[in-house]
């Protein structure tokens, strides 16, 4: 999933005397330092929004969600992108717990039961991981042999790039770039100005 930070339109238009002052290069340089201002910004309240929508732990999510800045000195395309690439996250990551009836961990900002599920061997009490900790569920169909299902599946919570483009992570981007760009274009260009 990629989000994608570029000055608009309008911004070009309201600042158009400005950046006809500077020249080319001039105005380049300072709507390269707007966007990459505004890409560092939106890449930690993205990273912020998506720990705290999903649970997923601030380690792991800064770990999947990337960003590219315009290199000020050149003359590239003026586009600020922030991504995310990765997997569902085990859900072990979600500090998961077993009782009697399954698994109870914390996904999407609340603790969830999941019933059926196991993280021990045997009984819940046992405390001998079937897998490094990781959570599973039987799959269907049973062996002949021992008269149960033998079959087991690893569990996943949500994953980082659905979460980048979802709920409070969407609106803290469109939020953050909304206001903070044009700001940031003006204020670069004042720097720039004679």
């Amino acid at each position: 999933m990629r989000l994608t930070i570029s000055p608009s339109d309008q911004v070009l238009k309201q600042y158009s005397n400005a950046l006809g002052h500077l020249g080319e290069r001039d105005g380049h340089k300072a709507l390269a330092r707007a966007v990459n201002r505004t890409t560092n910004t939106v890449h930690s309240r993205v990273v912020r929004a998506v720990a705290k929508q999903s649970s997923i732990p601030t380690r792991i999510v800064r770990d999947q969600v990337k960003k590219h800045t315009v290199r000020p000195g050149g003359m590239g395309t003026l586009e600020g992108i922030v991504y995310a690439r990765g997997n569902p996250i085990s859900l072990k990551e979600f500090r998961a717990r077993q009782f009697s009836y399954g698994v109870k961990a914390k996904v999407w900002g609340k603790q969830t039961r999941f019933e059926g599920m196991f993280i021990f061997a045997g009984t819940y009490r046992s405390g001998k991981h079937v897998g490094n900790g990781h959570v599973f569920q039987r799959k269907g169909g049973y062996s002949s042999k021992s008269g149960r299902n033998n079959a087991i599946e690893k569990q996943f919570g949500p994953a980082v790039p659905t979460e980048i483009v979802r709920n409070e992570a969407k609106d803290e981007f469109e939020r953050t770039v909304q206001h903070m760009l044009p700001q940031r274009v003006q204020h670069e260009l004042a720097r720039l100005l004679p």
